[in-house]
């Protein structure tokens, strides 16, 4: 596959997405071939953004979209015929996407950037599943809820190192120390010039009945 399209938001998040998407794809010595930006968030024009989309005849969609949106779009193009594989950054979150889609979500690919929430192989998922039971009372796992899980973990183990005085500064300085701090199988690692947290990127595909494969 070679020819991508993209989709984004006409703001300035939107248009940060678009610059990584178009960054990652320069990696590999290509171009998008044609791109679809929404300037209203909360009435995006999907039926336009479908038609510039469709005028590169792409292989694949990429879409940087939150999930209603993502989710209009998909199944407005199933409904065109257009044959593209569609797939996702980690944006609108794996699991708000799936159930938004439904029925018509099996094969979009989507980007997550924690392990799936249901990988028990990996102590932190024991740990996050037994929390969600226990605030929730059933066994309803997300990558979003996941994701939430290991920031307040890597928070706490913040404010913990730093005293028992909390300060905002003390706070920062601690994060930007905790070099390689294992969470129970994912690594998070900050520094005062890189705050990104951790660089896991994995891909998901929605089955059918929105379960997941990897």
């Amino acid at each position: 596959m070679k020819r991508f399209s993209i989709v984004y938001y006409d703001d300035v998040v939107g248009r940060e997405n678009l610059t990584a998407v178009e960054r990652a794809l320069k990696k590999r010595n290509l171009d998008a071939v044609s791109k679809a930006a929404f300037k209203d968030r909360a009435k995006p024009d999907i039926d336009a953004g479908l038609k510039e989309v469709a005028k590169g005849s792409p292989d694949v969609v990429i879409l940087t979209t939150l999930f209603k949106a993502s989710a209009d779009f998909i199944r407005l193009a199933q409904k065109s015929g257009v044959g593209a594989q569609m797939a996702s950054n980690s944006f609108p979150g794996a699991s708000p996407l799936a159930k938004e889609l439904g029925k018509d979500g099996a094969g979009t690919i989507v980007a997550t950037v924690v392990p799936p929430p249901t990988k028990r192989s990996l102590p932190l998922v024991h740990e996050y599943q037994a929390a969600i039971e226990k605030q929730l009372g059933k066994k309803e796992y997300s990558f979003t809820s996941f994701e939430a899980y290991i920031g307040a973990k890597v928070m706490v183990e913040a404010m913990r190192k730093s005293g028992p005085k909390l300060t905002r500064e003390a706070f920062m300085r601690e994060l930007d120390a905790m070099k390689d701090y294992d969470a129970g199988g994912y690594n998070v690692g900050f520094s005062p010039t890189n705050h990104n947290g951790s660089s896991f990127v994995e891909l998901t595909v929605i089955g059918r009945e929105q379960k997941f494969s990897y």
